[in-house]
């Protein structure tokens, strides 16, 4: 079969479509990312809870920065890791009908995590994809920001920074249908998609 970058248009096979995305291209967006999401949620931060200046959200930014390597902070990166996971794996685990021999680890340079060696519909994939960000992520980021509580802000952009190679491989699988079949292939982030509705993917 074939293989296609997942940034790329996709073809149709009758076997299926495969779609990849590479740890060279997840490295590179992420790590632009980084500097985007942090630059920008410090000088937001400092614009609502502090004096808004640029020495203001550089020093708030380099605070946040350095205390990354406090045994606390990553303590926190590192159980926000495991919740990822796991609140990942459990998401995958509903949906194949709770067989947990389904349930496949796989750790490389691209992710670490589970899937699943069966095919699953996409709607459900796309779930497992965002929920664990948005849960750990999004939402934290949120509150923090809200009530002004630092670390919490910025413990949420790692949580979103740490879901960006599943954001980026949901935004690969948007020219699919939610009734297609999603199988994992045997790293992370690749995956051959089985057509169902052809008629609304042509």
């Amino acid at each position: 079969m074939e293989k296609k970058e997942a940034n790329k248009e996709p073809f149709n096979r009758p076997d299926g479509v495969e779609v990849k995305l590479t740890a060279k291209s997840i490295n590179i967006r992420g790590f632009l990312f980084f500097f985007i999401l942090f630059l920008i949620g410090s000088y937001l931060f400092v614009y609502v809870w502090d004096e808004p200046s640029s020495y203001s959200a550089g020093r708030l930014l380099g605070t946040s920065v350095k205390g990354i390597s406090s045994p606390q902070v990553m303590l926190c990166i590192f159980l926000l890791l495991v919740f990822y996971i796991l609140i990942q794996a459990g998401i995958l685990y509903w949906f194949s009908g709770k067989d947990k021999k389904l349930l496949h680890w796989h750790f490389d340079w691209t992710g670490v995590g589970f899937s699943l060696t069966r095919p699953i519909p996409l709607k459900f994939y796309r779930v497992s994809l965002l929920l664990p960000g948005i849960l750990l992520g999004v939402m934290p980021a949120i509150h923090g920001f809200c009530t002004g509580e630092a670390n919490i802000f910025f413990l949420g952009l790692f949580g979103i920074l740490g879901g960006t190679g599943d954001f980026l491989f949901w935004y690969s699988l948007r020219a699919f249908d939610d009734e297609d079949l999603l199988l994992a292939g045997k790293k992370a982030f690749q995956a051959t998609i089985i057509k169902r509705n052809y008629g609304k993917n042509d």
